[in-house]
């Protein structure tokens, strides 16, 4: 069955230049609503297992096309909507929201940075659960020590801060004016990395994390 698969919404400026092609080398369209653009290609759906990593990679690289130009709202790899009539009631009914975040995040971007444990570092004999829990609690302090230390060296770029806990360590997202991306990474650097630790810088990206739960939330109601 044929899909309309939405790349990413953005503020149209003319200068602009859009990629021809994306999933699939399908052609690239626009939906228009006042100021706002939003790219979708058709496509047949469901995609093949085989090729979904090919797909995310030419789905990416739409995305990045224009966020290298402009603030652009990501959508994920499977926001499929049944038809173009429907991706444009969405655009239309959902264009004042993305608009309002799309000037907010204008001049931005998200630069990240996780911490974890080192793999390579040593542990303790864990016969005792005792020990292992201590060694848990210790790793987990010195984790969150060096975490806000990077914290504090940002707070005078970033516009933004948010951290998340997860199972394979701490992420930092922080929203900062674009051109500003080496500044980060020197900051961060500067940060020395605890023996039991590593670190690992990635960005820019579009600055997804710090979307408006109105922008966050109309993406996933409006894709199948």
């Amino acid at each position: 069955m044929i899909r309309a698969l939405a790349y990413c919404a953005f503020c149209f400026r003319p200068e602009i230049s859009l990629p021809p092609t994306g999933v699939t080398a399908a052609d690239v369209r626009v939906v228009a609503e006042g100021e706002l653009r939003l790219l979708w290609s058709e496509v047949e759906w469901p995609f093949a297992s085989e090729r979904m990593q090919k797909n995310a990679l030419e789905f990416h690289d739409v995305i990045s096309h224009v966020f290298r130009q402009a603030a652009v709202i990501p959508f994920r790899l499977l926001s499929v909507f049944e038809d173009e009539k429907s991706l444009a009631a969405f655009t239309a009914e959902h264009a004042k929201a993305f608009l309002a975040d799309l000037e907010r995040l204008k001049d931005c971007v998200q630069m990240e940075c996780v911490v974890f444990p080192a793999p390579s570092r040593k542990q303790t004999n864990n016969s005792s659960g005792a020990d292992y829990l201590r060694e848990k609690a210790a790793m987990l302090r010195e984790q969150g020590e060096h975490v806000k230390a990077i914290q504090e060296g940002l707070s005078g770029l970033a516009r933004e801060i948010q951290v998340r806990e997860g199972k394979n360590g701490t992420r930092i997202f922080v929203l900062t004016e674009r051109g500003r991306e080496k500044e980060f990474r020197s900051i961060v650097e500067q940060q020395a990395v605890p023996a039991e630790l590593s670190r690992r810088i990635s960005g820019p990206w579009p600055a997804a994390e710090f979307l408006s739960e109105q922008v966050r939330a109309p993406q996933v109601a409006g894709a199948k």
